[in-house]
């Protein structure tokens, strides 16, 4: 029985770089609109949640003559009064959870490794976006389960079912087994988004939030589309009419409460081109996928492969070429209604039993004593001085659906167009 040493250090066996470079990592829109709560304790693991809708008339309401008594009681006094009905829809949710650990560390293997405290930095810095990763992925997926699905082909189907378990999302992924669909046989279209607008307004999706995801222009309302950069310029050259820039057009695009942070967030994830009812905001890995049977299957973006060189170690991760040719995407018109995370409070103490401190937002936890530890065969590794240790990372939230049909995932066909090329005579 043994326990397995990080290997993602170098051992100064000869003369290496004094540097070690990292790769930059992408950051989507997910952490900065999805709004967050905290989960209720003590109230089990089931809640409700009750939405009212708007009240209309839903009928012709036929208006009488005012008349008088004509020597008794009555006449404009006597009235009829029409009931109307009100109510709300139920929907329950409940608390899911996900966890990771990061590779054993030896301390006295420290000691021989080379640079290590560049390597430890490193390390350090991709376990935080590691976790921030987790967190991306899970409101992308939960957002496609709960918002309204819509496929762009000749009639841009609609459908507002929300998948149920907690791994049932919009694309066949995991254990998800994907919602049925049908097949998107055109590109996304000015035209098709059109139609999102009339329904997202007619939905209620108007109120502008502190954040300036939703805001107004001479247009209306304009709404978030997070979108890949390539369906982005395909629908900017098939509209260029329309198009408008958010460094020349700041109408309405400043937060509620008129202190400009809504515009400035948004210019600083690149939310530049504005057309019509859409700020178009780039997403660098959007969702590809494939399609089979009646659904959509997630392809990774990427791929992990074990490290290359004389002195590599571990594994590494590059962008999957099979996404690079997915034949379909998704582009999401994001508001911060559709789902709310709760984030659950860990209880640290009760009366005098207290625990080490912990929390459920995917924070890395240094953990030592390889005893601590299960390797694969369920053994523990005696480790009495605790010279190994290893980080651990909680995730746990509730997610709530409020305003499900205030967002739309749309899947649509990649269309490549011709290249424009110069001759040289």
């Amino acid at each position: 029985m043994s326990c397995n040493v990080f290997d993602a250090f170098a051992q100064a066996t000869q003369s290496l770089a004094q540097d070690v470079y990292k790769r930059a990592s992408y950051r989507s829109m997910w952490l900065n609109m999805i709004q967050r709560g905290e989960y209720p304790q003590g109230t089990g693991l089931t809640q409700t949640s009750f939405i009212s809708g708007p009240i209309e008339p839903d009928a012709s309401e036929d208006w009488s003559a005012v008349t008088t008594a004509n020597g008794s009681n009555g006449g404009a006094c006597d009235q009829t009064y029409t009931t109307i009905d009100v109510g709300f829809d139920s929907v329950n949710w409940s608390p899911e959870q996900f966890n990771l650990q990061g590779p054993e560390l030896c301390k006295d293997d420290l000691t021989f490794d080379h640079r290590i405290e560049a390597f430890l930095n490193v390390y350090l810095e991709k376990l935080s976006i590691r976790a921030q990763r987790s967190w991306e992925r899970r409101y992308e997926a939960l957002f496609s389960k709960f918002s309204l699905s819509a496929v762009a082909n000749a009639s841009f189907d609609i459908d507002s079912t929300i998948p149920s378990g907690v791994n049932q999302f919009a694309w066949k992924v995991g254990s998800s087994t994907g919602k049925a669909l049908n097949q998107a046989t055109s590109e996304l279209t000015q035209e098709m988004l059109d139609q999102v607008a009339v329904n997202m307004i007619r939905n209620g999706a108007t109120n502008p939030d502190e954040a300036g995801f939703i805001s107004y222009s001479s247009d209306g309302p304009v709404f978030p589309l997070y979108i890949g950069l390539e369906a982005s310029q395909r629908i900017a050259q098939n509209t260029s009419d329309f198009r408008t820039d958010l460094r020349y057009a700041d109408m309405g695009a400043d937060g509620v409460d008129g202190s400009g942070s809504g515009a400035q967030l948004l210019k600083r994830i690149g939310a530049n081109r504005q057309i019509k009812n859409f700020r178009h905001v780039p997403n660098l890995f959007p969702p590809r996928c494939t399609y089979g049977s009646g659904v959509y299957t997630y392809v990774e973006p990427f791929v992990k492969s074990a490290s290359t060189g004389t002195f590599s170690k571990g594994y590494k991760w590059t962008v999957n070429p099979s996404w690079t040719t997915a034949p379909y995407e998704v582009a999401f018109v994001a508001t911060p209604w559709v789902f709310k995370s709760h984030v659950i409070r860990p209880v640290n103490q009760v009366g005098n039993l207290a625990w080490k401190p912990t929390n459920y937002m995917g924070e890395w936890i240094w953990v030592t004593g390889a005893y601590k530890f299960q390797t694969d065969s369920g053994v523990p590794c005696v480790d009495p001085l605790d010279t190994k240790g290893r980080h651990f990372a909680q995730f746990k939230h509730a997610p709530e659906p409020i305003f499900t049909n205030q967002g739309f995932t749309i899947f649509f066909k990649r269309c490549a167009g011709n290249l424009t090329t110069i001759t040289c005579s």
